[in-house]
């Protein structure tokens, strides 16, 4: 090797050794600046919406037997899988998928507006969700009234879109809403329109036995703006008037008030009937920082509802990719953070429908850094076997608890009492447990929970130590048993229906 090629030689490793030394720092850099999670968390809320399309139009048939199985099939995986929360929609445009008063079954049911299907599958739904000890929130669409290019047929009872065509909402030149292949809407500044929606609310309220209840379509319709939403003849007298606009807001922030008095509304109506029922609602992805956001499009204003305290849960469509240009998700996220303070839950919601499925897991990575507990994925259909094995494999690979909604209650119900563990056979073990006596609280116990750990005291903050949840309805669980098992220590807790947690039992061992 001559001369000049050992010099040459020499620098090439140099350079290599450099840039070698240049591109590990930056890595570390960027791993010690970004947290890392050192165990999945025991609280967290995560779900899935089961949208009125994933369990009707995924079939050829409106056999009653083929949507069970599939909402049967569906909330097993999901439970597998470590979800806790199913969203599921039973109201979609003046149509319902629950036995209804004031409304017309669906024709995704029997291919006919109105026929009844000989079922109920909110209620069906919710007695599968508990037996699996899932929480299941009733999924309505509040403005949208129809959707397609003729009107309903006539129904009893009569569909709403017929009842009140006076009720919808109207152009900048008084012209209503046309008929499209797009959703239809009343109009939130009638007041009739917001008594007829709370009477809707509250007939579930009364009759089904929900978790919660979840809002969707809270807002004026897409290009609100640009087509001068809602002009119709009641809003514009009470915008004009000094009852109807005591404060003199302008036409946005009016419009924008009408909402949020209708979310005051309902979230008053439905915590009278049932304090315990958590309120929710899916808002436009973006509050205010990206073009299309809820603020000045839709005119939905979700941080007065945290405000005011007259919502439980927000649900942001938080449906962007990390990498998308202009408005990404760690804009969304950012924007979201800001809203912690007003002690609500926020509950980013990821767009599984769309995006990779590494991109899924990669942002369900990104609320956790940011200090969001919990999601929910868009849609229950999107999620196939294989993305759903990935998830308990890894993300969900523990249950979690739903996280508590101190707002509503903070105070701590009954330890369980006298746990047991006995081995059933070579294979089997089981656990089994009483109530306490509850005469000093009245809270309902809502779940169990078994934790078991190598350690003790048992940290009860760290996902990997939970081994069950257990509807509130049993005392005793059976699973597999192992030798390893002797080596746990194990404890039991108790949650009510605001998720808050007992004390735990003191440690006990397998004999």
């Amino acid at each position: 090797m001559s001369p000049q090629t050992k010099r040459l030689f020499f620098w090439f490793v140099v350079s290599f050794l450099i840039v070698s030394i240049i591109l590990l720092s930056i890595s570390l850099v960027r791993n010690f600046s970004k947290p890392r999670l050192v165990s999945l968390p025991a609280r967290e809320l995560r779900g899935v919406w089961m949208s009125r399309f994933d369990y009707t139009q995924l079939f050829t048939t409106h056999d009653q037997d083929s949507i069970k199985n599939y909402i049967h099939d569906s909330f097993l995986k999901f439970k597998k899988a470590n979800f806790n929360t199913i969203f599921f929609q039973v109201r979609g445009n003046g149509d319902t998928f629950y036995a209804s008063r004031h409304e017309p079954w669906s024709d995704f049911l029997t291919g006919k507006l109105g026929q009844d299907p000989g079922w109920d599958p909110l209620a069906f739904a919710l007695e599968t969700a508990h037996e699996l000890g899932l929480e299941l929130h009733a999924w309505i669409n509040i403005f949208p009234v129809w959707r397609g290019t003729i009107p309903p047929p006539v129904t009893k009872p009569l569909h709403p879109y017929l009842a009140h065509p006076d009720w919808l909402i109207c152009d900048r030149e008084g012209k209503p809403m046309p008929l499209s292949s797009s959703y239809v809407n009343f109009s939130p500044g009638i007041p009739a329109v917001q008594d007829y929606l709370l009477k809707i609310i509250s007939d579930i309220v009364k009759r089904y036995d929900i978790d919660g209840i979840h809002f969707d379509y809270l807002r004026y319709p897409d290009k609100a703006q640009l087509n001068g939403y809602s002009h119709d003849p009641i809003s514009i007298t009470r915008f004009n008037s000094q009852t109807g606009n005591p404060l003199r807001l302008d036409w946005s922030d009016w419009q924008r008030e009408q909402l949020n008095v209708f979310v005051a509304k309902a979230y008053n109506c439905v915590t009278t009937l049932k304090p315990e029922i958590t309120v929710s609602a899916a808002v436009v992805g973006s509050y205010q920082m990206a073009q299309w956001n809820g603020y000045s499009e839709v005119f939905q204003d979700a941080r007065r509802w945290v405000e005011i305290d007259k919502i439980d849960l927000l649900i942001p469509m938080t449906y962007y990719s990390r990498h998308q240009r202009n408005f990404s998700f760690t804009n969304a996220l950012r924007e979201w953070k800001t809203f912690l303070g007003y002690q609500r839950h926020i509950y980013p919601g990821l767009g599984a429908y769309a995006l990779d499925w590494k991109e899924v897991i990669e942002e369900i990575h990104e609320i956790r850094n940011n200090q969001l507990s919990g999601m929910v994925l868009f849609a229950a259909s999107s999620l196939d076997e294989q993305k759903l094995l990935s998830l308990q494999s890894t993300e969900f690979k523990f249950p979690a608890i739903i996280p508590a909604l101190v707002w509503k209650d903070s105070i701590k119900p009954a330890t369980p009492v006298n746990f047991n563990i006995k081995k059933v056979d070579s294979k089997s073990v089981e656990f089994s447990w009483q109530l306490a006596d509850i005469s000093s609280n009245h809270d309902r116990i809502k779940q169990f929970v078994i934790y078991r750990s190598l350690k003790q005291p048992i940290d009860l903050t760290k996902g990997e130590n939970i081994l069950a949840i257990i509807p509130g309805s049993q005392t005793f669980y059976r699973t597999e048993f192992k030798i390893l098992d002797r080596r746990y220590h194990y404890t039991i807790t108790s949650l009510d229906d605001a998720y808050n947690e007992s004390l735990p039992y003191p440690s006990v061992k397998i004999d």
